[in-house]
This record gives C-alpha cells, sequence and structure tokens, in this order.
C-alpha cells in the first residue's frame, strides 16, 4: 500500500497549519501503528497519523475502540488538553514533528513515515514513550541520518529514496535523462537540472487528484504529472481531501475483503450445505420407497404368485438349494435373485426387496413406513435448514453492521436535523417533531410568521412547520402535507392516504381555551383549515455532495439524493429494514460505495423511517 513520499508529505504538512494553536480534545490508538488526534481549532479535526505510511485530515472517524491501549492512555495523559504549536517537515524527509504545549511544559510527537516507522512521544529530547519499542524510552532521540548517494545505483533509485519513486520518474522524464542510467554517469549540469527540477515540483501549483486506471484508484497526488496524462483522475480542493478519499477506499476494499465471510459465517454456511445434502438424500430416499411400494400395487397378481411359488418351494427344499436352482435357471434368473432370505424381484426397472413369508400387501408396507420414516427425517432437517438460515441472516446483518461503523462520515450538522426534516423539490426546509417536547419546541422556537403549520387529525401525529411555506409553490405545500401524513400514527395503522390541514402561525394557539386542557406538545387551532387529502409514501437516499443520508417524501428525495429507496408500509421493523436499506444504498453505489459506507448507517437510516413496519418497494 501507498506511503507518502516526501513531496507529498510537504503539501500535506503545509495544509495542516490550519491546525496551529488548535486544542487536543480526543487521542485514540487503532492498533497496529495509526493514530487519531481530534482536535478543536476554530472547528473540530480529525487528524490520521500511521507510521510508516501516512498523515493527513480525515472526514471519516472509525468507530472508537471499546478498550484504550497503554500507548493511547500514555498519549491522552500527555497532550490531552494541549496546544498545537508547531507542525513541521523535519529537513524535507518522511518526518513530521508535532509540538504542544500545556501548563507551560512542552512535548513533541515525531511521526516516522518511512518503511518500518514509528510515532514517538518525546520531552525534553527524551524518548517518553515509542508506538514501536524499536527506540528505548529515556534515551535521546535521533532523527534518521540521509543516506550516502550511492553512485553505482540507478539515478531514478537515488532520487526515489529523496522524492519518491513516482516524482523521481517525473523529474527524469520532463528532463530526458534516462532513468536507468547510473548516477555516478550523471554530469554535473545534469545534477544541477535534476535539483532545479525538484524545487519546481516543490514549488509547482497544488491540483490534488487521484489516479484512476479501469475504475481503480491507483495513485494519489498534490500535483498535476505528466506520467499521468493519459489517466483518469478525480480532482479535490485539498491534498488532505484526495489522501483521505484514497486510503478511506483502499482500507475498506480491505476491511470488507477481510470481513465479508468471518469464521462463524463461514461455518454456518458449511453447516447449510451438509444439511441441504443430507436433505436431497433423504427426499431421495422416500420417493425411492414411494416408487417401490407403487410398483408393487400395480403389479399385485404377477408378484403375488412369485412369492406363492417361493414359499411353496420352500417348503419342499432348503434355502440354500432353492437360491442354486433359481440361479441356474436362466429365464427366471434374470428377474429373481435370492440374497440372504430375501428375494429380490426385478419388475419395471426397479429392483425390489421382498420378504417371502410375507404377501404382497405387507411387503408394500415396509415401503410405505420406510417412506414415512424418511419424509419424517426430510422434515426433521428442514426444520434444522430454517434455524441455519436464520442464524447465517442474524450473523450477516451483524457484520453488515459492525462494517458499517467501521467508517464513520464526520461533518457538522445543520440546526434542523434533530428534528425530523427534509427539503422540498422546490427548496423549502421542512421540519417536524419526534415528539411531544420537540412539537413544542418547533411552534415556540422555530415557527414565524411566514411558515406553515401542518397536522394530521390523527393523535400522536408530528407537528409539520413549511418554513416560509407561505411564499412556496403548491408543490412544496403538497410535500408537506404527505410528511406530515407519513409520519403520522398513519403509516402504523397500514393507511395509504390521509387527511392534512394546514393553518398560519396566527391561528396556532399553545395556551388551553378557559376550563380546557391541552396535553403536552398539543396546541389548539383558531379559525379556517384548508384541508388536503394526501398519499402516504416515503424514500429514503444519500446526498453525497453533502455527506447525509436523507429522508422525506419522493418527489423531494429525488430531487436531491444520488441515490434512493423508495419505501411502503410493511412487515419489517425499524432494526431490519433499516440495514437492509443501508445495504441496498450501499450496493448501489458502485465507485463511490467506500463514501456511502461511511455515510450511511443504520443509525442514520432509522431517523428517516416512518412509525411502525415498512419494507423496500420494488420497482
Amino acid at each position: 500500500m501507498k506511503q507518502l513520499s516526501s513531496l507529498e508529505i510537504k503539501f500535506c504538512v503545509d495544509e495542516l497549519q490550519i491546525l496551529l494553536d488548535g486544542k487536543v480534545e480526543k487521542i485514540y490508538h487503532h492498533p497496529p501503528n495509526e493514530i487519531r488526534l481530534r482536535i478543536y481549532a476554530k472547528e473540530k479535526y480529525e487528524l490520521v497519523i500511521e507510521a510508516g505510511r501516512r498523515i493527513h485530515l480525515t472526514q471519516f472517524p472509525k468507530e472508537s475502540p471499546k478498550y484504550p491501549t497503554p500507548f493511547a492512555m500514555l498519549l491522552r495523559k500527555h497532550l490531552e488538553g494541549a496546544r498545537l504549536k508547531s507542525l513541521e517537515q523535519y529537513d524535507f524527509d518522511r518526518v513530521v514533528i508535532l509540538n504542544f504545549e500545556r501548563g507551560g511544559e512542552t512535548k513533541k510527537l515525531v511521526a516516522e513515515l518511512f518503511s518500518k516507522g514509528n510515532i514517538i512521544l518525546i520531552e525534553n529530547s527524551k524518548v517518553v514513550m515509542p508506538l514501536v519499542h524499536n527506540v528505548k524510552i529515556g534515551e535521546v532521540y535521533k532523527f534518521p541520518e540521509i543516506k550516502a548517494v550511492q553512485e553505482d545505483r540507478e539515478v531514478v533509485k537515488v532520487l526515489a529514496n529523496r522524492i519518491g519513486g513516482i516524482y523521481a520518474e517525473e523529474v527524469l522524464k520532463r528532463l530526458g535523462i534516462d532513468k536507468k542510467r547510473k548516477y555516478s554517469e550523471i554530469s554535473e549540469e545534469e545534477k544541477q537540472k535534476i535539483r532545479s527540477e525538484i524545487e519546481r515540483l516543490k514549488n509547482s501549483e497544488k491540483e490534488p487528484q487521484i489516479v484512476i486506471r479501469d475504475g481503480n484508484y491507483i495513485d494519489v497526488t498534490p500535483i498535476k504529472l505528466s506520467i499521468y496524462e493519459e489517466l483518469e483522475k478525480k480532482y479535490f480542493k485539498t491534498f488532505n481531501e484526495a489522501l483521505d478519499e484514497y486510503y478511506t477506499k483502499v482500507f475498506s476494499e480491505i476491511v470488507e475483503k477481510n470481513t465479508s465471510v468471518s469464521k462463524e459465517l463461514e461455518r454456518l454456511k458449511k453447516r447449510l450445505e451438509i444439511q441441504e445434502e443430507t436433505l436431497k438424500s433423504y427426499e431421495r430416499e422416500a420417493e425411492r420407497y414411494m416408487i417401490l411400494a407403487n410398483t408393487m400395487y400395480a403389479n399385485y397378481q404377477k408378484i403375488s404368485k412369485i412369492l406363492e411359488s417361493l414359499q411353496e418351494a420352500r417348503k419342499k427344499m432348503e434355502w440354500r438349494k432353492l437360491e442354486e436352482k433359481i440361479k441356474n435357471d436362466e429365464k427366471i434368473s434374470k428377474f429373481l435373485r435370492l440374497e440372504g432370505k430375501k428375494a429380490v424381484l426385478i419388475i419395471e426397472g426397479q429392483e425390489i426387496e421382498l420378504d417371502i413369508e410375507k404377501n404382497v400387501h405387507e411387503n408394500a408396507e415396509i415401503y410405505y413406513e420406510a417412506a414415512k420414516k424418511a419424509k419424517e427425517k426430510a422434515n426433521g432437517v428442514k426444520e434444522a435448514i430454517k434455524k441455519t438460515l436464520e442464524e447465517i441472516k442474524r450473523v450477516e446483518k451483524e457484520e453488515e453492521v459492525r462494517f458499517q461503523r467501521s467508517f464513520r462520515v464526520k461533518r457538522r450538522r445543520e440546526w434542523f436535523e434533530e428534528y425530523r426534516w427534509f427539503i422540498t423539490s422546490d427548496g423549502f426546509l421542512v421540519i417536524g417533531g419526534r415528539n411531544a417536547k420537540m412539537n413544542e419546541e418547533i411552534v415556540s422556537k422555530h415557527m414565524e410568521s411566514r411558515d406553515l403549520f401542518f397536522h394530521t387529525q390523527t393523535p400522536g401525529a408530528p407537528v409539520v412547520i413549511l418554513k416560509r411555506g407561505q411564499d412556496a409553490p403548491e408543490s412544496s405545500i403538497v410535500e408537506a402535507a404527505e410528511f406530515a401524513a407519513t409520519y403520522s400514527s398513519l403509516w402504523k395503522e397500514g393507511k395509504h392516504v390521509g387527511e392534512v390541514y394546514y393553518v398560519t402561525p396566527e391561528q396556532v394557539k399553545r395556551a388551553a381555551k378557559a376550563g380546557e386542557y391541552l396535553p403536552k406538545g398539543s396546541f389548539y387551532i383558531t379559525g379556517k383549515r384548508e384541508y388536503m387529502t394526501v398519499e402516504l409514501n416515503c424514500a429514503i437516499g444519500v446526498e453525497v455532495d453533502k455527506l447525509r443520508v436523507i429522508g422525506g417524501p419522493k418527489k423531494a428525495v429525488q430531487k436531491w439524493a444520488d441515490y434512493l429507496v423508495e419505501i411502503e408500509v410493511g412487515d419489517k421493523e425499524h432494526n431490519d429494514i433499516s440495514v437492509e436499506i443501508a445495504k441496498k444504498l450501499v450496493d448501489m453505489a458502485g465507485d463511490e460505495k467506500h463514501i456511502l459506507r461511511a455515510i450511511v448507517s443504520p443509525d442514520e437510516v432509522a431517523k428517516f423511517l416512518p412509525p411502525g413496519r415498512s419494507r423496500i418497494k420494488e420497482s
């Protein structure tokens, strides 16, 4: 996997100056080699440092480890609450130094991003604690020495040690120097040109981009490179954003690969495979016994005569002699033989084993009874298969939830996102209460003179406010009414249409009439109400550019969502349907799957589900 080069670290560190004077709020260690620092510098940031590989900001936080490691606890002890005073690259090397200050004390965190690198806490030049114990606690920290140039190596390899392989190739390509030439063969004039070209690279105009080949991310660079001229690119505002996208996708694919089939799931699927084979065996057995019994009744007279003949012959001679006589008779031996104390009759292509002491009916009953037992065993296996499938479904759901929570998106949420909400297809905000307290809050804090108030006659319905509703077109009014009906108890009752009214804010009274009582979150309405009958409908989707899940009337969600799923009144509980919707949305995403993994958690989906049971609507 890609390690950042010294040139890339230079561009990254330049952007990370926005963290200066920021306060460390939390530190996490994700073993083995990654730490994350949450820093508040006018806004919240999350800085990823992975020893031997990378440093950059991320908007995709991982789920916090259940228990902090000793390294995390030590970093928290020394650095939480500290201010980041400087962040710099050491000597254009793959080393970054973070200087912190707290209560007059200063400490350094040194991130070694070269192969077999480390993350080391330092105080007064001495090692307090390394992440990887290849340096001793208490000894003076020494920065890695720059290796002397090996003159007999190819020039591209010499430059790669300093600026990274792809940039070494870029420099030599621009200068028209054969990359396979030995460094000792390079003239002083050419060396000077190389130094100048490296400086030009370092001072190039930023053009952060991910390089794509056949749909796969193959590299991420802070500047335009002629070496990638023919390949597809995805551009970003900052290099940190490009790095975050690149590594998140790469790690997401690794996590998906590693967690797609757990040991438990593997065990269950193996069990299912054996059960299904056993079921087929019992079903074949039951079918065979039924065929044999039915064949006997279809040839009742013929078999009856054979049994009578055998019984008569048995009275006259020993079994062994009877067996030999039948065997030596060419005509009889074609359809009859004796095995042990049984007769085997070949009829209609079937071999039927007969007890000659019993009649046709009694022999047939033996097979019917055997078929019945095989069917009972098959039914038992079917029940076992049903339980195994339920266990597989449970484990798959747990793994899906675990994977979706392994990467989460970090973004600033809008004030209205604590309520039920959506944006109409015309761009108007609609908010609704989730409970009685929120209903009161919405009316008292957020309802303004140009808004419209929506409600259903159904008890327990949310208060819904269409912001600037009196200036909104009819389409937004209809969508707000659909929203009010959909998120009321009408959905839970299995209704498909509902009646909604709307009024202006001055018609909404929070105080009860004299002698009457209003429950918490309730209001009474004065004046004329405008009634509408609307269809209950709901879609849940993802707005990728805003990194958020959205939900509401289908028409509104279609306007803003990049991917969406329509739902209807159904039979699935919130926990089940939220996982199913999240998985379906992620599966729709193609190349953006890693982003949706971070945005679309079952918990986020559940916020937009109507009350009661639902199912995904078939398109």
